[in-house]
């Protein structure tokens, strides 16, 4: 395989990034920074992604989340009404000791 060394990479009409059509590939180890915005159309897959402002549309699944929840939206809910006949149901008081 060709070794290609560059320090600056545009489209061919020199006006802007270039398009990788066919995808791309960074070895294991490898690193992609990113100092602006990244679109992905499709799927990312990411060991460790780093991100201050992130707006997703459809589902996101990890390992785990950091942070205390308060500024998720759309999360399914039960009422209250239901909640209260579910824990008599069950036989839960969170009050009553051990």
């Amino acid at each position: 395989m060709s070794t290609l060394k560059i320090n600056v990479l545009t489209n061919k009409t020199d006006s802007g990034a270039c398009e990788l059509t066919n995808g791309a590939t960074v070895g294991s180890g490898g690193q992609i920074s990113v100092s602006g915005s990244v679109n992905v159309t499709g799927i990312l897959t990411a060991q460790s992604y780093n991100a201050t402002n992130v707006n997703v549309t459809g589902v996101v699944t990890a390992a785990s989340f950091k942070g205390n929840g308060s500024g998720l939206t759309n999360l399914p809910t039960v009422e209250a009404g239901k909640m209260i006949a579910y824990k008599r149901i069950i036989g839960f008081d969170e009050y009553r000791t051990l």
